[in-house]
């Protein structure tokens, strides 16, 4: 499966970065999945680049994969491959994984010891339900460190996923930092 990414919106990917990305408390209209990623190699005592891409969900007639799953079928041989390579995996995610999403990539952790997963999440999805909390639990317990963006990980999501392409910098949006806040205290209890 193809990674889908910004060239598949027929919006400019400021407009779609600031639209998906945006920390809203309350966030409607937001029915897509953006997860930007970066894949590292270990080499000897050093960390290298490998790939680094841009997914969305995928909704056709016969599929629904959110950007997690489409992640993992597109990484899914690599470990297996390669089972001595250690895989550094960093996500930035316009919504933290659903508790479906979540059960499936924290499975993927477990039976690849050889990957690590740090997810940075603009916004935590349906944070007051209990299956979405135990989803995030459930990664943490795998290995995954999940976090909330904060103006540092907009930065770098931005000036290495957007401004190759846009050429403007990052203006930070209103409400950013308290929201940051908000959404870091919401998932600092759910993980307690």
């Amino acid at each position: 499966m193809a990674p889908q990414g910004w060239g598949e919106t027929h919006e400019p990917l400021r407009t779609t970065f600031l639209f998906h990305f945006r920390n809203l408390r309350w966030a409607l209209g937001r029915h897509n999945t953006f997860l930007c990623y970066q894949v590292d190699r270990k080499e000897r005592d050093s960390i290298v680049p490998f790939h680094m891409g841009v997914l969305k969900n995928q909704v056709l007639l016969e599929t629904h994969l959110h950007a997690e799953l489409c992640f993992l079928y597109w990484l899914h041989d690599y470990p297996v491959l390669f089972p001595s390579q250690h895989l550094h995996i960093t996500w930035y995610v316009s919504w933290s994984p659903c508790c479906d999403c979540a059960e499936q990539v924290s499975a993927f952790l477990a039976s690849h010891a050889n990957v690590s997963l740090t997810i940075y999440a603009a916004r935590l999805y349906y944070f007051w339900r209990t299956e979405y909390q135990e989803g995030l639990r459930k990664l943490q317990q795998e290995g995954a460190r999940v976090r909330v963006m904060s103006l540092a990980e907009f930065k770098h999501c931005w000036e290495n996923f957007v401004y190759p392409h846009d050429g403007r910098p990052l203006r930070p949006w209103k409400r950013l930092f308290n929201n940051c806040h908000f959404q870091a205290n919401k998932l600092q209890k759910i993980l307690q």
